[in-house]
Formats: C-alpha cells, sequence, structure tokens
C-alpha cells in the first residue's frame, strides 16, 4: 500500500474528507495526518526487530604500514612516507608507540599528531589501523552478539561497557589477539588497530522503513507513491489511535484493537526455533550426528 492509499483509507474511516495528494496537501488536516504517520512509523522501529529491518553490514579493515619517525615524550609523529588516506579514526602501533595511541589530527603530508606521547625515539616502521568505523546511515539498534571477525572466524569481544573499555585501554599492553568493540559516537570502535583486510560483519535493526518508488529506503514519508515495510493494517491502526488521542477524543477501542494486531504480527514475523524440554548439556563435536552418511575406507 502506498501513501496516499493509505491516508485515503484511514479518512474513510474516521469520516473526514479524502484527500487527492498527501505529502504536498496544503490542508492543515491532512498534514498533521502525514506527521502522525511519519511519527507512528518512527516508533514502530522501535516496537520490535522486525525481520525486514534486520539488515547485516560488513566492514573491511584499514591499514597501511608507514615509515614514521618518532621523539620520546612528544606526541607529535614526523618523516611519514605519506598521510594520505590517515583520520584521527586512526590508531598506531610499533617501536616508540604507547598501547592504544590513536592519531588526533593530521597536520600535513608527513606529519601527525597522537593522543599519547611517545615512549622512544626513532625512525620505524609504524602500523597505522582504522579503530573507528561509521555505522550505516539508517542503524536504529545493534542486534547483539552478531559482531563476528569472518576472516579468523572469531566472534568480536563485545560490546564493551564504558568501565570495561577504558580499564582495557589504560592497560599497558593489547591483551591477545581478539578484537573488542563497542558502539559510541555513531562508530564502532575496535581495538586493538585490527590488521588490513579483515571482513566484520554484524547484524543491525535499520530505521528507514519507507521505500520510495526508487532509490535507498528512508525514515518517513516524502511523496504519495512511497510504500512501507509494515503491515498495512498494523500501520494504518496505529495512525487511527495516534489521531485519537491527539484530537482527544475516546480511543479505549482503538488502542485494544492495536494492542491484539501488534500482538499477532510479531507472532507472525519470525519462525521460532524448537526448544526441547530436556536439552543435551555441552557442545557436540565430532559424533555421529554431525558427520555426514558415506562410504569410509580404512
Amino acid at each position: 500500500m502506498q501513501l496516499l492509499e493509505l491516508v485515503n483509507n484511514f479518512c474513510l474511516e474516521v469520516g473526514i474528507a479524502a484527500p487527492t495528494q498527501v505529502a504536498t496537501s496544503q490542508d492543515v488536516q491532512i498534514q498533521q495526518v502525514l506527521a502522525i504517520l511519519n511519527r507512528a512509523g518512527g516508533d514502530l522501529t522501535r516496537e520490535f526487530d522486525w525481520e525486514k529491518l534486520d539488515k547485516e553490514y560488513l566492514i573491511t579493515t584499514v591499514g597501511s604500514t608507514l615509515t614514521a619517525t618518532t621523539t620520546q615524550g612528544s606526541t607529535t609523529v614526523t618523516g611519514i612516507s605519506s598521510t594520505a588516506g590517515l583520520s584521527s579514526n586512526f590508531g598506531l602501533t610499533g617501536v616508540g608507540i604507547a598501547p592504544f595511541s590513536q592519531i588526533v589530527s593530521v597536520d600535513n603530508s608527513t606529519q601527525v599528531t597522537m593522543n599519547l606521547p611517545a615512549t622512544a625515539s626513532g625512525s620505524n616502521s609504524l602500523y597505522f589501523g582504522q579503530v573507528q568505523y561509521p555505522l550505516p546511515t539508517d542503524w536504529k539498534k545493534q542486534i547483539p552478539q552478531t559482531e563476528w571477525d569472518r576472516t579468523n572466524r572469531w566472534p568480536l569481544l563485545g560490546p564493551q561497557s564504558p568501565q570495561d573499555w577504558q580499564s582495557f585501554k589504560s592497560g599497558i599492553v593489547y591483551s591477545g589477539p581478539r578484537e573488542r568493540f563497542r558502539i559510541q559516537g555513531s562508530t564502532i570502535s575496535i581495538n586493538p588497530p585490527p590488521p588490513a583486510n579483515l571482513t566484520f560483519a554484524f547484524e543491525y535493526i535499520s530505521n528507514a522503513w519507507v521505500v520510495p518508488a526508487t532509490g535507498a529506503n528512508k525514515i518517513k514519508f516524502t511523496a504519495d507513491n512511497d510504500s512501507f515495510l509494515f503491515d498495512d493494517s498494523l500501520l494504518l491502526s496505529l495512525l487511527r489511535l495516534k489521531w485519537l488521542q491527539t484530537k482527544g477524543f475516546e480511543y479505549g477501542y482503538a488502542q485494544a484493537e492495536y494492542m491484539d494486531l501488534l500482538s499477532k504480527c510479531k507472532a507472525q514475523d519470525k519462525s521460532s526455533p524448537i526448544l526441547s524440554m530436556a536439552p543435551a548439556t555441552g557442545s557436540i563435536l565430532l559424533t555421529n550426528r554431525n558427520v555426514q552418511d558415506g562410504n569410509w575406507h580404512g
């Protein structure tokens, strides 16, 4: 169902004049309906992890080894072969670099400033690895425990709490090869600086519930031929409920109808695993339950 059809159906249900256009309507009442509808759709993205809003995101790690010069006690790194592509999203490792050092500013084509002073002087090969990656532009919330290093087949460790993150970063060494992460400032922060060309993956819930005729999904209706990802009746029911509440009308029946429909839509949205009343303990490794049938020769 498209925006114009949805609003026309709503208007017929509540007994107001149906418009010929919605997104560009100058009718104050239709403008109010559109505003309520856009808010209702945004609210539904928070209501449940709808499968149509469930997306996968892949990150390819970025990093390079560059020759650079450090001076003990100074935060300036000079003599870099090239600072092209570097930013404050990059961390540094190598001889003379304190653990958890990160670029504060790229000063010119051969120099950067770090957040921590160098621990030794000299010219060495330093690794500059990106440690902060932007979240998807339509990110609403993370789906927990979906974060993986697919290259090494390891789950990422996290999300770290602010306390754990600061405790980790205040240590004197990077503890082990595993990557830790934290969602912070519209980025996914990763430490220690990962090697280049690893593939990290996670799933998230998108806030882009409106589907335009062309182009990427978006967060609100802007054209009459926009459609949407939610169940038609569910969005129409929520629109009616919010409209009655806004107008100060009695909304008890509309609320009960919406809650009943919401419950059914949630139940029908995804498949569910079979749950055992007597689950087996421990993990099953090499047994006849996971070895393919076939011919075996000694």
